[in-house]
């Protein structure tokens, strides 16, 4: 999992930055795992338990206490950071384009 954090905060910006036009199948295959991995992570960390504050011995494993724990601490960050905004930006982005066309062939027949 550490891996694949360090090799998205690597590769992903200079992918973007200077290889946007060349995306292959392995690049968008690459991005696409990780980003399932990443959501995979959230359910996993909903079932996963967690150490009793008071007794270091003792693992909490009910699942409503555990939901309970992980919406309070880290869920909002891992939701967050867990979106895929480059494939909603492709997205707006192509509909954005299919709008810009359509204004400019209606433009045209007037």
């Amino acid at each position: 999992m550490l891996l694949l954090l360090v090799a998205n905060l690597i590769i992903l910006p200079v992918a973007i930055s200077f290889f946007n036009d060349d995306l292959s199948t392995r690049w968008i295959a690459f991005n696409c795992l990780s980003d399932t991995i990443f959501l995979i992570d959230i359910v996993v960390n909903f079932r996963t338990g967690i150490m009793q504050q008071d007794n270091a011995e003792q693992v909490i494993l009910d699942p409503k206490l555990i939901a309970k724990h992980y919406l309070r601490t880290w869920f909002f960050l891992d939701l967050i950071s867990s979106i895929p905004l480059d494939y909603i930006f492709l997205i707006f982005n192509q509909g954005l384009i299919t709008v810009r066309e359509d204004v400019t062939v209606n433009f045209y027949k007037s």
